[in-house]
């Protein structure tokens, strides 16, 4: 009856006051509302919110853009919201472009077990 509860990924939060430049490594899930120049490595998963830009890379297991993005994803899944901009080349099984979502760029079809497998060796390689 009283099971062990899942793990939750912790969540990084980087507000919309914040300009951040550098590459950076979460071990869990990330949202964004600010400003993000350079290169993101998530365990977990990416929102880009309204607020939110990034210019950079970004290597984790979902991305949700409702803000801007110029550079390169590598996910399982990427969803562009109505406002939401990707420019840039995609590496992932699924897309979705919700109407109003802008996608600039070129997707590459990547394997799942390659993704993941590059998101976990790279964390565990930089930590």
């Amino acid at each position: 009856m009283f099971g062990q509860k899942k793990p939750v990924n912790p969540l990084s939060f980087i507000a919309q006051e914040c300009h951040l430049t550098g590459k950076l490594i979460f071990s869990g899930d990330v949202l964004i509302a600010g400003h993000i120049s350079g290169d993101i490595q998530a365990q977990g998963n990416v929102t880009i919110e309204a607020s939110g830009t990034v210019a950079g890379d970004i290597l984790c297991r979902k991305l949700m853009i409702a803000g801007q993005m110029s550079g390169e994803a590598r996910c399982k899944k990427i969803t562009l919201h109505a406002q939401g901009v990707f420019e840039g080349d995609a590496y992932c099984e699924h897309i979705e472009i919700l109407d109003g979502g802008q996608f600039l760029g070129y997707r590459h079809r990547d394997p799942l077990l390659a993704t993941l497998a590059n998101t976990d060796t790279n964390i565990a390689n930089n930590a």
